[in-house]
C-alpha cells in the first residue's frame, strides 16, 4: 500500500511528532465529530471531553460542510460513508489540513484508506474502534499539524 505520494504526505507528521509531544499548554481548538451513529459519536465526543476538547457533533455531512465553513476547527472526524457528504467528499472539498480530517470507515477497505491519506487525511482508524485509543489520535492531529507548521493554536 502507499507509494512516493502517500509517503511523503506522512513526513511532515513524522518529522514533528518529538516538537508536538514538547509543546506547553496551548489554546484548545473545537473538534468536530461527523458521525451519523449516534452511540458512536456520543461515546467519542464524551471521551473528547473528558480530555478537555471543546467538541462539536453532527450526525451528517450537509451540517458538517456547514459547520466547518462556519468556523474554525482543530480537527474534523468525519465518518467516511456519512448520509448527505462522505467524509471523503469533505476532504475533497477544504484544502489539505484546512482543517485537518481523521477519517472512520469499515475495516478491510484498503483501497478507500489508501485513498483518503492520498487526499490528505491526517489520520484513518477503523470500526469498531478503542474509544481511548481514538480520543488520543484524535487529540495529537492538531499538535502534529502546529507543530509542523509552528502555530500555536491546537487541541490540548
Amino acid at each position: 500500500m502507499g507509494g512516493p505520494r502517500l509517503r511523503a504526505g506522512l513526513l511532515p507528521f513524522l518529522s514533528a511528532t518529538v516538537m508536538a509531544n514538547q509543546s506547553p499548554s496551548i489554546p484548545p481548538a473545537p473538534v468536530l465529530l461527523a458521525v451519523s451513529h449516534e452511540q458512536a459519536r456520543d461515546l467519542l465526543a464524551d471521551r473528547l471531553r473528558r480530555a478537555d476538547a471543546d467538541v462539536q457533533s453532527v450526525g451528517n455531512g450537509t451540517d458538517a460542510r456547514r459547520e466547518i465553513q462556519e468556523q474554525a476547527f482543530g480537527v474534523v472526524v468525519a465518518e467516511t460513508r456519512l448520509p448527505g457528504r462522505s467524509g471523503l467528499e469533505l476532504l475533497r472539498s477544504f484544502p489539505t489540513l484546512r482543517p485537518p480530517f481523521v477519517l472512520l470507515g469499515q475495516q478491510g477497505n484498503d483501497e478507500e484508506i489508501e485513498r483518503a491519506f492520498e487526499l490528505g487525511a491526517a489520520d484513518y482508524f477503523t470500526l469498531p474502534f478503542s474509544p481511548s485509543i481514538a480520543t488520543a489520535r484524535i487529540m495529537r492531529v492538531p499538535r502534529l499539524v502546529a507543530a509542523a507548521s509552528g502555530s500555536r493554536f491546537v487541541s490540548k
